[in-house]
């Protein structure tokens, strides 16, 4: 979470939440942290390319429907936009064995983005509401509300098995 509030900090907030459902397009358990990472690469190559630093965060996870997949919050600054929007699909492709399936890209701007500095309370509750979920983790104050209680004894949180890395987040430089 720091990272995510960091980025927001520098005048980089995350404003693009992806999922990649890489078990559903083909992708094995075993390679889904390489392609997730290959993703990665080819979103900060387009970025440098635009003349821009892309902060992001990923978590993977595995799952009934999607198998392991991964989300993704990431920053796009508004002039590119338009932009990028066609290169989650294209870039899934490119690391797919055998073409897109349909669904594999999921994504969407985070609520309030648009205008983070005149409500940035409502640019906030959107991003935690995507780290609660990357994290399948209630707020604290709400946990023992609702009943959450965890596994091992942590108090929040969910478990599932993960082949490779569970998580990894941009280095600042």
């Amino acid at each position: 979470m720091r990272r995510s509030f960091q980025a927001w900090g520098a005048g980089q907030p995350l404003t693009r939440f992806i999922t990649l459902a890489w078990g559903l397009g083909g992708i094995d358990a075993d390679k889904s942290v390489w392609a997730t990472g290959q993703f990665i690469d080819k979103a900060r190559d387009w970025m440098r390319h635009h003349g821009h630093a892309m902060p992001w965060v990923w978590v993977q996870e595995t799952g009934d429907t999607f198998g392991q997949h991964a989300h993704i919050l990431l920053h796009v600054p508004p002039e590119l936009n338009d932009l990028f929007r066609p290169m989650p699909r294209r870039w899934a492709k490119a690391i797919l064995p055998s073409g897109y399936v349909p669904k594999t890209v999921q994504f969407q701007r985070l609520a309030g983005v648009s205008a983070i500095e005149a409500n940035p309370l409502r640019y906030e509750a959107a991003l935690m509401g995507k780290l609660h979920y990357m994290l399948k983790c209630a707020p604290a104050a709400l946990e023992s509300v609702l009943g959450l209680h965890g596994w091992g004894g942590k108090p929040w949180g969910q478990l599932t098995r993960v082949i490779g890395k569970r998580a990894g987040v941009w280095q600042r430089r």
